[in-house]
């Protein structure tokens, strides 16, 4: 990925993708047959499923001219077994292109009129360029017409991108690229062409104009119609994944897998202050090793004789490490022994102080981990990624853990601002259709069905939200009763996962614009040094902003919404209201209501400190070790996305 320090060029053409760019389209086979009226058959996509690769092959040969429409029909037809008659599939091709994104084709005609060729490259078919030659005003604004179909070649293939530059005699960056398949904007990318990737979902128009203002091409907004399409209902079930998608350190060779010891996962927690020697709380140095949280929390209750809920911490830790941190435990009077007797939890020092220990009481985390199943001379590709997020910093988001194990938090805490509680009920115990451990697979089932009581025996000792919730509905308590039940805790964290996804969704987005270190007006910026947060408005210049940001003085912010955040505006504005249209949630339902969540800025980018990395072989094998210090709140698991791509873990 290009360094977003860099200048921009202004570009010589402006070249779109079509669908999910210059016009909406079926996202899945379902939306195909609805658009269409044709009942829906069979399970494509889904597990089972064993025409993918068929239908992949069928759709590349008729979108690279091979075959024609009809032949194309009855090979799909005889893929899928015949569920569906030529005739529905006909009906359902049609019906794939949905209408033009709203400002789009006026946006086309105004950088036109700046003189400026509009091109499209597109993977497409001959009859939906029919289709579009004859419907769209969009389309019919594109005066430079490439495509699959007409080439004989296919998108992310090199081979159709160096056609392009020889037709046109535009190369490397003096052509601006959109695209909604990052793999497509890659390979632009690879030849130099200024792309960015396009959330299909929010507003195509308006991402184009940010990019191209950035790049000196700018058009005013009251040209252009407003560029906002009709907000669509997005059910909880279809809620996009809350993981981030983008990687600031680009591609390249990744792999390897954490903990698959605790021991190679280390982690020490950096204390905000020290205890000052006296007071009715006694501070502990604990150091756990594979035990979470909340044992860690029982084991000392017990020991203590105390009530968990008098017990401090500054934050959670990893269950599959070894990690070192600072409790509370409100004691006061007699000192009690603070000797402790366990395999994997030990006291390594006491002393007391006059406060309980509160979450975020703490500068950051230290962490020391081991890659394994990785070949060590990966490494120097590794370093040159760490130094990468040294030099520019780490996105900021957040890590699947945040999400639980079924990925899934962001969804309950939408079910919580909806008040939504039979929902959420059903969500939490049932099947869904999200995957959920094998061993839970029968009382899900039997929740399914209501049967509520049968169900208590089959939850699993650490399935304690579930039984928790079959239980109060076991005893005949309403909806709502039995999910404030499960306390104000359990429920706030879970909207801030819904708080965290967005964010993530925000990022996502900055970094596909390749926009991390950009400071633009609207934003939000964040300065280091203290945490405040102030509105870019004009009245510093940007060569000023591109200095600090350059130095780490100061950061974009995304949203974490609330009836306090600070409000971005002009087109930073447009994009997060954007991520709260994506995920089917509006910004009332962060600001209203009788407790609504506080909010606040958070950046996008977070440095990192004291890295290290070396790498070998032990008796266990080969691993890559990297070592970092991390601000409060920052996810090691982003950083190592970033440095070694997806990665396995041993266990949670």
């Amino acid at each position: 990925m290009s360094d977003t320090s860099a200048p921009m060029t202004r570009p010589k053409i402006v070249c779109l993708d079509l669908g999910g760019v210059v016009v909406r389209i079926c996202r899945s086979w379902e939306e195909g047959c609805a658009a269409a009226n044709v009942p829906v058959r069979g399970n494509l996509g889904g597990e089972g499923d064993n025409t993918a690769a068929l239908r992949k092959g069928a759709v590349d040969r008729y979108q690279r001219g091979i075959t024609t429409h009809a032949a194309f029909l009855d090979e799909l037809s005889a893929i899928l077994g015949g569920a569906y008659t030529t005739d529905e599939l006909d009906r359902i091709h049609a019906g794939w292109i949905l209408g033009d994104y709203s400002g789009v084709a006026e946006m086309l005609r105004a950088i036109a009129a700046l003189g400026m060729r509009v091109a499209c490259l597109s993977n497409t078919n001959a009859a939906h360029w029919r289709q579009m030659d004859a419907t769209s005003a969009a389309f019919a604004a594109i005066s430079v017409r490439h495509a699959s179909h007409l080439l004989g070649l296919h998108k992310p293939d090199a081979a159709i991108y160096a056609a392009f530059e020889a037709s046109t005699g535009c190369t490397g960056d003096e052509i601006f690229f959109a695209d909604d398949l990052i793999e497509n904007v890659d390979a632009a990318r690879a030849r130099g062409w200024q792309a960015i990737h396009i959330d299909h979902i929010g507003d195509p128009a308006a991402q184009i104009l940010d990019a191209l203002a950035l790049r000196g091409v700018t058009i005013a907004r009251h040209a252009v119609a407003p560029c906002e399409i009709a907000p669509r209902a997005v059910a909880v079930a279809d809620m996009p994944s809350p993981i981030l998608s983008r990687l600031a350190c680009g591609g390249g060779t990744r792999g390897g897998t954490i903990k698959v010891r605790a021991s190679d996962f280390l982690v020490d927690e950096l204390p905000l202050y020290e205890p000052a020697g006296a007071g009715e709380h006694l501070y502990l140095g604990v150091q756990k090793q594979d035990m979470t949280h909340d044992e860690m929390l029982r084991v000392l209750a017990e020991h203590f004789q105390v009530d968990p809920a008098t017990i401090g911490t500054a934050g959670k830790k990893d269950r599959r490490a070894v990690t070192r941190q600072t409790v509370s435990i409100g004691i006061p009077g007699a000192e009690p022994a603070t000797e402790l007797t366990h395999d994997r939890l030990v006291v390594l020092w006491a002393k007391r102080h006059g406060n309980k220990l509160r979450t975020g009481h703490l500068v950051g985390n230290r962490f020391a981990i081991r890659v394994r199943e990785i070949d060590p001379l990966q490494a120097p590709a590794v370093y040159k990624r760490l130094r990468h997020l040294i030099r520019c910093g780490v996105p900021n988001g957040f890590g699947p853990q945040r999400f639980g194990q079924r990925l899934n938090n962001h969804r309950l805490g939408r079910l919580v601002l909806e008040e939504n509680w039979v929902g959420l009920i059903r969500e939490v115990t049932g099947t869904s259709n999200l995957p959920f451990p094998e061993h839970q697979r029968q009382a899900r089932l039997a929740c399914d069905q209501e049967q509520w009581s049968a169900s208590l025996p089959l939850w699993a000792a650490g399935d304690f939200d579930e039984r928790k919730l079959a239980l109060a509905q076991s005893r005949g308590w309403t909806a709502s009763r039995s999910v404030k039940s499960l306390g104000g805790a359990t429920l706030r964290f879970w909207v801030n996962a819904l708080q965290s996804a967005l964010f993530n969704r925000v990022l996502d987005r900055r970094i596909a614009a390749e926009r991390l270190n950009t400071i633009s007006l609207g934003d939000v910026a964040y300065r280091h040094a203290g945490g405040a947060c102030f509105v870019v408005d004009g009245s510093e210049s940007s060569e000023s902003l591109a200095a600090r940001s350059s130095a780490f003085e100061i950061s974009p912010t995304g949203p974490m919404f609330g009836s306090r955040m600070l409000a971005a505006t002009d087109a930073t504005a447009e994009d997060e209201l954007a991520a709260l249209r994506a995920l089917g949630v509006n910004l009332e339902q962060f600001t209203g209501g009788s407790h609504p969540p506080s909010g606040e800025r958070r950046p996008l980018r977070i440095a990192l400190a004291n890295a290290s990395l070396d790498s070998g072989t032990d008796e266990f094998g080969g691993y890559i070790r990297v070592a970092f210090d991390l601000p409060a709140g920052a996810f090691a698991t982003v950083v190592l996305n970033e440095l070694f791509g997806p990665i396995e873990s041993g266990l949670p």
